[in-house]
């Protein structure tokens, strides 16, 4: 179709910046439902990284207490345990991992730096849990005494090695958290910026 066409109808003109109009409003909407969707996943992704950090703070907390040496109560366990050869120590139960349990559908949202620690943390929290359910089985009770004590001394090694991958996700989990909030925060616009002093 020539100019001259184009130019001898108004209508087609028209029309023809009615489409162009349309096409450049629906592209940015889809640019601003993109944008909106990419903040929700980043709010999605803060909230579920500061309750992961909470809980695991918090057994971290535990497990690191200065008053509660791991060590210390292992060693004056065994003692206890060698001195008296029916002496079966009481395992409390725990749960350390109902927000990862509750959250385990949306773990696919986290950055996959922040992904590789907790897993291994909370795959270690699962293992202490299923050690403790030993401990506290009939069988843990009618072993022999070296056979409680080999057990009781890994169940205590669980934990000091769930205190080191519990601080390791923490620090994976602050820098991650700190990336997303980065990202959120509004970019500053600095007047002359860009223009390298140039005049």
């Amino acid at each position: 179709m020539t100019d001259t066409a184009v130019n001898s109808d108004p209508r087609l003109a028209a029309a023809l910046v009615g489409a162009g109009v349309a096409s450049v409003g629906w592209l940015m909407a889809g640019l601003r439902e993109r944008g909106r969707e990419k903040r929700r996943r980043r709010a999605r992704q803060e909230d579920l990284q500061v309750a992961l950090r909470a809980e695991i703070q918090h057994y971290v907390d535990i497990l690191g207490n200065p008053r509660f040496d791991l060590n210390e109560a292992w060693r004056a366990m065994v003692e206890t345990m060698e001195s008296d050869p029916d002496y079966v120590p009481l395992i409390p139960t725990e749960r350390n991992d109902t927000i990862f349990q509750a959250s385990i559908d949306s773990i696919h949202l986290l950055p996959e730096a922040a992904i590789q620690p907790i897993v291994r943390y909370y795959n270690q929290v699962f293992a202490i849990e299923a050690i403790i359910a030993d401990l506290r089985d009939t069988g843990f009770r009618d072993s022999t005494q070296p056979q409680r004590i080999k057990m009781y001394t890994d169940y205590i090694s669980l934990k000091l090695e769930a205190l080191e991958m519990g601080r390791s996700a923490l620090e994976a989990l602050d820098e991650s958290i700190s990336e997303v909030r980065r990202a959120q925060a509004p970019s500053l616009s600095i007047p002359g910026a860009g223009r390298s002093g140039r005049k």
